[in-house]
């Protein structure tokens, strides 16, 4: 056998580096399930990528925001409805000084139930989740009651905004709720407990009224919180959904076809194989002959 050149050998190697770059790739991409790891493998796709990629990652912090304002929400609505319960059993109590048969020292000890009834709201005023306090406005990280009632909150509060424009308040005016040592319900309990112990019966019955105010107040901060726990109740909802399309579209703009890929990988095996059989063969041809 006579070969003019060397151009069967060089034919032959380009081959054989074709074929193991062609198996390298299918590699990488069974490895990453991704036929698209960098920008030259296909400008289009790998931009497209890096979109749904930052979809991915913005509804993944809408599940862990959302997630910790559910726990926020839910600890003041806890709060909230212990005050109810607080603001009934003054309501009783109140109901029960007022009707003249009571001793003095009756009285007084109603008076001393309802100082810790006081007590017991301004405790549930200074709530807090995860070191932020849920009464202060947007003073989150100081109580925001003294123990005497006295308010160093704000009047504004603060709110988380969601990848899909959602947001939702994440924590109250205690003033406007709990009013502090000179208004609201907080003073309320504080002139129902002087009343009681002083033995004013009219004074005790003026607190009925106060009483039940303060009672309707909390009720529509339990509303408000309730509206904005359903919002975000229904962005953390959301999310499992979204992340199931959203990895549907990385797959078909990116994703590896691992059947079609591993017959590829064979069909390439097979190829470098004979390659190298072939080559072997080519040793076996005298010098000579390859350059006469």
């Amino acid at each position: 056998m006579t070969i003019a050149d060397l151009s069967l050998f060089s034919s032959l190697g380009s081959s054989l580096d074709s074929t193991e770059n062609n198996l390298q790739q299918i590699e990488i991409d069974l490895a990453t399930g991704k036929d698209v790891n960098q920008p030259s493998d296909n400008p289009t796709a790998y931009a497209g990528a890096q979109v749904l990629n930052a979809e991915q990652s913005a509804i993944s912090n809408d599940l862990l925001l959302g997630q910790q304002t559910q726990s926020q929400l839910n600890t003041a609505s806890s709060a909230l409805s212990n005050v109810s319960d607080a603001i009934n059993s003054a309501l009783s109590i109140a109901t029960e000084g007022s009707n003249g048969i009571l001793s003095s020292s009756a009285m007084q000890a109603l008076g001393s139930q309802v100082q810790s009834i006081q007590e017991e709201v301004i405790g549930a005023a200074n709530s807090q989740y995860g070191g932020v306090y849920l009464f202060g406005g947007d003073q989150v990280q100081t109580p925001p009651y003294s123990a005497a009632g006295a308010y160093s909150g704000s009047a504004a509060t603060n709110s988380v905004t969601f990848s899909n424009g959602t947001a939702v308040q994440t924590n109250v005016d205690g003033l406007a709720v709990f009013g502090d040592n000179s208004t609201g319900l907080i003073a309320t309990l504080g002139a129902l407990a002087s009343a009681l112990n002083s033995g004013n019966q009219s004074a005790v019955a003026a607190a009925l009224t106060q009483l039940q105010a303060a009672l309707a107040t909390v009720a529509t901060a339990q509303g408000s919180l309730g509206a904005n726990l359903t919002a975000a109740n229904s962005v953390v909802n959301n999310v499992p959904g979204q992340g199931t399309t959203l990895q549907a579209s990385l797959q078909n703009l990116v994703g590896t076809d691992v059947a079609q890929a591993a017959a590829q990988e064979q069909e390439g095996l097979l190829q470098q194989q004979a390659l190298v059989s072939l080559g072997s063969e080519l040793e076996k041809i005298p010098l000579i002959n390859i350059l006469a």
